[in-house]
């Protein structure tokens, strides 16, 4: 019956779907693979820029130098050893309020950025710098008094694990998180040549390549495959291979009642993260009981990817 009723569901006509846009659609039931794919050469093994669904991936990297400690929740941020700039509202901030989005530290990716990333990505696509675009933002409120999605604290916590490390951030993801969560075709944009697989963003524009070949970053950095998504959250909810179950706790703990822990959406059983950048639009949604999990990936910004939680809260 539920081997019939995905196939009923997959063969629906689809509205966005039904044109030129690279996408995938990929689901682990009951430990059976689904796969809806549209594009010449695309499958669960394409790499897609998966936005801020690596924010969970760089949450995991970061608790797992708190879990053999490296580094503490409750450091501030201004005691890493690194040359940080005059960024208003850094005093008093700790990792544990940039993991969980209440820093009140304000946004750096606005429009200008991204411009200027696409016209001097060479100049301007390295953390030291995106950061700048920060710097005119005042604080939004008090560390810890609140929640404010900013991308500017996964920046930060990139900059975190290089200082930390020594390594590049697209080091320190392939050996915390790539390797063992056994994602095989994972890595972080401009640490390696882009395949040519690789898709271009809706209608084959040039740019969104070349955005995608220059350094990503912790806030949306890395680009990941369908399949990789699914071993990334069978690792982390799965079993004990990324974090341990008492730091697994930790990390869905909603500080705020915002719906957001550690780098992860978090409602109920339900956790999972969406993102969107640049020629690009992504979901993820688990369901912590079953175990069952849907992925999105289209190239497209701003793409309907409600079909991963359909797909789940359907069943």
């Amino acid at each position: 019956m539920r081997g019939a009723w995905l196939l009923a569901l997959l063969l629906l006509p689809q509205g966005l779907w039904a044109h030129e846009t690279p996408w995938v659609r990929y689901a682990h039931i009951g430990g059976e693979p689904v796969l809806d794919v549209s594009g010449d050469g695309v499958d669960e093994r394409t790499p897609f820029a998966v936005a801020s669904v690596g924010k969970t991936m760089t949450a995991v990297a970061v608790l797992r130098l708190v879990e053999r400690g490296d580094l503490d929740l409750d450091d501030p941020v201004t005691t890493i050893d690194h040359d940080w700039p005059d960024l208003d509202g850094l005093d008093g901030v700790t990792i544990r309020h940039l993991l969980t989005m209440t820093s009140g530290l304000g946004e750096y990716y606005w429009p200008d950025y991204v411009e200027d990333a696409r016209d001097d990505p060479d100049r301007v696509q390295k953390p030291e710098v995106a950061l700048t675009y920060a710097l005119p933002e005042a604080a939004i409120f008090a560390p810890g008094t609140d929640f404010d999605y900013s991308n500017t604290n996964y920046l930060i916590l990139g900059i975190v694990l290089e200082t930390l490390s020594g390594d590049s951030y697209a080091e320190v993801m392939a050996r915390e998180v790539f390797a063992p969560a056994g994602m095989l075709d994972s890595f972080v944009a401009g640490s390696r040549a882009l395949p040519e697989g690789f898709p271009r963003g809706h209608a084959g524009r040039s740019h969104v390549r070349d955005y995608y070949a220059h350094q990503g970053f912790g806030d949306g950095g890395v680009l990941a495959s369908a399949r990789d998504l699914v071993a990334f959250y069978d690792a982390l909810f799965g079993s004990e291979r990324l974090l341990s179950d008492a730091m697994r706790a930790q990390m869905l703990i909603d500080p705020i009642g915002e719906d957001y822990g550690m780098g992860i959406v978090v409602s109920g059983d339900w956790v999972g993260h969406s993102g969107g950048d640049l020629g690009f639009s992504s979901d993820v949604v688990m369901d912590r009981t079953t175990g069952d999990i849907a992925v999105v990936l289209a190239g497209e910004e701003d793409a309907d990817t409600d079909w991963a939680f359909s797909l789940l809260s359907g069943r």
